[in-house]
């Protein structure tokens, strides 16, 4: 049985981030991973939003927590970030939880930039009450992804392991003991659970607590875009609504919907859906698949998005369908009141330590430091 000073379940930023943080603390890491790849799901299938805070008008915490983060992250991985664009945030004038005025507020409350702008510049006439000129990036997950892998491709002290699906944990007296399917063990004081939408199930291995959390099957769709709104990202907010925006430095933009971007839902501990019993064996609630390779994804809600969004937008912005990227969404049951999203960093035990974090912000990563260095 192999020992090692950490042990991280997950491949994603939050996995190799920690990977990376210990790795040149000089610790013996190793980091699990049930996909073929790292950065294969979450991290990569998402807005690429470095969120600066303006998209949580509802929760003063989060827009804080990561407008705090921003200048840190941004400078850490300049390298991935696409600044080349303006990032234009709107306020409906209709079915809105916020006004322009109270987005203003919450801008200044919060200590962001927010320059006003008249909303016919950019919506179509009565559609919006507001509009603000905003300082929001995108980053590139897949070059943020090789970075990682280059860096950790020179500390020998750390290893990933690919394709390796745990049976099961166990804890013992001064450390925990990880026995894979291929019957292999390995053996650590410290064990991070860093999986994201697979948080339960690693949780329900152990007895532990399960977080409270309800599951959405998510569609980002990548769209061509023309030179009018090349150099823009939009939001409308505060409320069933959406946004485009670039994604990274791919050329493409992202398009979600608070409506249409969620396909199901599951409200169970650990994720339930319809789709996982045509799957042929892909995907459980006790081992989730990765939506985006799978046979039984949905089919696309790209044309109720466009619609949704053209019914906002002037029309010489133009924007189409070049290909949908699914996966698995956990949101805390509790961000239901105010559409919070907290990073979540919770220690189950010490000597031997197991950590579980939940996030669906890049920027955050950091809250991760502190737990870290446990001795």
């Amino acid at each position: 049985m192999v020992q090692y000073d950490k042990i991280i379940i997950g491949a994603g930023l939050y996995g190799l981030y920690s990977a990376h943080f210990c790795g040149i603390r000089g610790e013996h890491v190793l980091v699990v991973e049930c996909d073929e790849k790292a950065f294969g799901r979450a991290t990569y299938i998402n807005q690429a939003r470095v969120h600066q805070g303006y998209h949580y008008p509802r929760s003063i915490s989060t827009a804080m927590k990561s407008a705090g983060y921003f200048e840190r992250f941004n400078k850490d991985y300049d390298f991935c970030i696409n600044r080349e664009f303006e990032q234009i945030y709107a306020t409906s004038s209709q079915y809105s939880w916020s006004d322009g005025e109270q987005f203003k507020k919450f801008c200044k409350a919060a200590g962001i930039m927010c320059e006003e702008l008249h909303p016919d510049r950019f919506f179509k006439n009565e559609m919006c009450d507001g509009a603000f000129l905003t300082r929001e990036y995108t980053y590139d997950a897949q070059i943020l992804c090789q970075y990682f892998l280059n860096e950790l491709s020179g500390l020998k002290n750390v290893e990933i392991k690919y394709n390796t699906k745990i049976k099961g944990i166990e804890k013992d007296t001064d450390c925990y003991v990880i026995e894979t399917e291929e019957g292999k063990k390995y053996q650590t004081g410290f064990l991070l659970n860093a999986t994201y939408a697979g948080t339960n199930q690693i949780l329900q291995m152990l007895g532990y607590e399960a977080f409270k959390i309800k599951y959405e099957l998510c569609e980002i769709i990548l769209c061509d875009v023309n030179e009018k709104l090349k150099p823009y990202g939009f939001t409308v907010m505060d409320g069933p609504f959406f946004s485009i925006m670039p994604f990274g430095k791919t050329g493409l933009h992202s398009l979600t919907s608070v409506t249409f971007t969620p396909h199901t839902t599951s409200y169970d501990s650990v994720p339930t859906f319809q789709c996982q019993k045509e799957s042929r064996g892909q995907c459980s609630a006790e081992r989730l698949g990765n939506c985006n390779d799978c046979i039984a994804k949905p089919k696309t809600a790209f044309p109720y998005m466009a619609n949704l969004a053209r019914k906002y937008m002037r029309e010489e912005y133009g924007f189409f369908y070049r290909e949908s990227l699914f996966s698995m969404k956990p949101i805390l049951m509790s961000s239901e009141i105010d559409d919070s999203r907290p990073t979540v960093v919770r220690t189950y035990s010490k000597k031997p330590t197991f950590v579980a974090v939940l996030s669906g912000k890049i920027n955050t990563v950091y809250d991760l430091d502190e737990v870290l260095t446990y001795e």
